[in-house]
């Protein structure tokens, strides 16, 4: 394990200016670029200041993790579904194409193209018994499938895996077909997401649920839902190191008519040089009172609001669409050295930040407003300083914008 130098701990402990640039960080004596897989553990709790109020974070120890064994290059030939349910069914068959198992020798699922997904599924690892104990990698997958079940499907499907994966490079666009999901990760554990480009998935690009210790970096995500929607879960990373300006090496999470990234009840969540851009429903949604710990660093958020697409309004009819908001308790939140721009000025549109919702959603097909109770406020010790905004709703004390 290489711990990284002085530079990036001390852009999170505040050291250091904020920047939408920053060079590529050296790791005692190479830098970290494409090719290898960043996953950021918990190693000690510090405290920041920020407006009088001090927050609970964590810091992280990088792993430098080597990329699968992979085939040298990306070319899928068609495959039918694929359902690993214990050791045995990792076959030659079931897209095996290296591997012992081990450790130090995963299994390598890679090259398909997966179209036919009638059992809800293209490829799904199931652990729900307990059965599947070797190691393995995911790498290369390609879909363009525009039908699925009624109740949807799911591209790529982990569940109940705590041994150390990387699924990389996985390629699709569904069409949008109703209920569809890029890749979904339930009850599970050491799990890297690594140069992800999800397209057009009628529910959620990347869907996190109960697990733990998840990092998604390199990634590009579009869907009909969230981008990327975490619940019941803690201990993710999301992002690296990368240019803002060009997104080159950024994950970036855009055009979703939901939001770019759904928190809901999880905590320990580091968010950095990710962009949340022309999301319909706004870039950013920290809610309920059991997501506590997050830290967004060097970042672009942006709510454009929805549009009216043939005479039906896109994203959701709610209050609190901005660049970036707290809701429904959610407490000890630290967002720093983002760029947050809202479409509007929060009157005539929608608030660059916000805490809880207006009450009010403004109907983009008929220009009427619509009025609702408005949605709870986040909890104490919200930390917004240091980021460049223009309007918010909900704050006491409002956060000094840095632009």
């Amino acid at each position: 394990m290489r711990k990284l130098s002085g530079t990036f701990n001390s852009i999170l402990s505040g050291n250091l200016p904020f920047s939408n640039t920053i060079p590529p960080i050296p790791l005692r004596g190479r830098e970290l670029t494409k090719g290898h897989s960043a996953v950021w553990t918990r190693t000690r709790t510090v405290r920041i200041a920020g407006v009088g109020v001090l927050i609970a974070l964590s810091t992280f120890v990088l792993t430098i993790v080597p990329p699968p064994a992979a085939a040298a290059s990306c070319g899928p030939t068609h495959h039918g579904p694929i359902l690993i349910k214990q050791d045995s069914d990792f076959t030659a068959a079931n897209g095996v194409v290296s591997g012992s198992g081990r450790p130090d020798d995963p299994y390598l699922i890679a090259k398909l193209q997966l179209k036919d997904l009638t059992p809800g599924y293209g490829l799904k690892v199931d652990n729900s018994k307990g059965k599947v104990t070797k190691f393995f990698n995911i790498d290369c997958v390609q879909s363009n499938w525009t039908t699925a079940p009624p109740k949807g499907a799911v591209l790529v499907w982990i569940v109940n895996v705590h041994t150390q994966t990387t699924v990389s490079q996985v390629d699709a666009n569904s069409g949008e077909a109703g209920g569809s999901v890029g890749i979904r990760i339930d009850g599970s554990s050491f799990i890297v997401l690594d140069n992800e480009s999800i397209n057009k998935f009628g529910s959620d690009g990347v869907r996190v649920s109960g697990s733990d210790h998840i990092t998604v970096i390199e990634s590009k995500l579009k869907a009909m839902g969230n981008g990327l929607s975490v619940t019941d879960s803690h201990d993710l990373t999301i992002g690296q190191p990368c240019t803002l300006p060009t997104g080159n090496g950024c994950n970036e999470f855009t055009y979703d008519d939901g939001r770019g990234i759904f928190v809901h009840d999880s905590y320990n969540v580091l968010v950095v040089y990710t962009i949340t851009t022309a999301d319909d429903t706004g870039g950013v949604l920290l809610d309920g009172s059991g997501t506590y710990g997050v830290t967004l660093l060097n970042g672009k958020a942006t709510a454009d609001g929805p549009i009216c697409a043939g005479g039906v309004p896109t994203g959701e009819a709610i209050d609190t669409i901005s660049g970036i908001t707290v809701t429904n308790g959610a407490h000890d939140i630290a967002v720093h050295g983002y760029t947050i721009n809202a479409n509007g000025d929060g009157f005539g549109g929608f608030f660059d930040i916000m805490n809880g919702g207006n009450g009010g959603w403004l109907n983009p097909c008929t220009g009427k407003s619509m009025t609702f109770r408005s949605t709870p406020p986040g909890g104490v010790n919200l930390d917004f300083s240091g980021n460049c905004y223009h309007f918010e709703f909900g704050f006491n004390p409002v956060p000094p914008s840095s632009c």
